[in-house]
């Protein structure tokens, strides 16, 4: 496919909310997006997240979302968008909500899905990153889960702002590979991408300018 004028990475924050007492859990606590809009010869990019308090209304997120992929037009991009879904599912009110569908490619707006395998086995989003050399969040789910406990989501947000540059970038290496026409668009993209990471004040961004300077050495 050629790059749609907006293309959304979506990344979804996730809380393993039975690690204290052994048991895999793990239920959705917000979202972070990278946005690049071409606009002419110009690309635009904007990086935000939400991340809930426990005390904040469980709809928040998804209202989030609906602000921020439901553009007409646009590209919804992701690593594994169905497991994307299937967490955003378990949120009361997702039955109605058109963000889940959009996400699903059932909107309108494009949805692209990155999915990689590795001797048959699913390989999973820290896999992915580590075998393309792009830094992502630690999976650090004892120091999330008493960081959320507090409501002290500083933390949570990074990871996830973090995590969806990762996605972005992951994103731009596979249209590339897709399509070779778009190569040339996609290496415009990566360079705009380039130079923003260098003057956004987003610490977030700032960890991936270290990350890509490391691997300039």
């Amino acid at each position: 496919m050629l790059p749609t004028p907006i293309i959304t990475a979506l990344h979804i924050a996730p809380l393993d909310v039975g690690h204290h007492v052994g048991v895999e859990r793990q239920m959705p606590v917000g979202a972070a997006v990278l946005t690049a809009m071409l606009q002419g010869p110009q690309v635009r990019f904007s990086l935000d997240s939400c991340i809930l308090r426990p005390s904040d209304p469980t709809d928040t997120v998804l209202l989030w979302l609906d602000r921020h992929l439901m553009r007409e037009g646009g590209t919804i991009a992701g690593f594994r968008l169905n497991d994307a879904i299937a967490s955003l599912d378990r949120l009361p009110g997702a039955e109605w909500s058109p963000v889940l569908r959009a996400i699903a490619g059932c909107g309108q707006q494009y949805a692209l899905d990155l999915i990689a395998r590795a001797d048959g086995e699913p390989v999973t989003f820290q896999q992915a990153c580590a075998r393309s050399g792009i830094l992502c969040a630690p999976a650090d789910a004892g120091r999330r889960f008493a960081d959320w406990m507090r409501s002290d989501v500083r933390g949570i947000a990074h990871d996830a702002e973090v995590d969806a540059l990762a996605t972005f970038r992951l994103i731009i290496r596979r249209l590339a590979v897709l399509n070779p026409i778009a190569r040339g668009i996609v290496g415009a993209i990566a360079d705009h991408f380039a130079a923003w990471l260098e003057q956004a004040d987003h610490p977030a961004a700032q960890a991936h300018v270290a990350d890509l300077l490391s691997v300039a050495d």
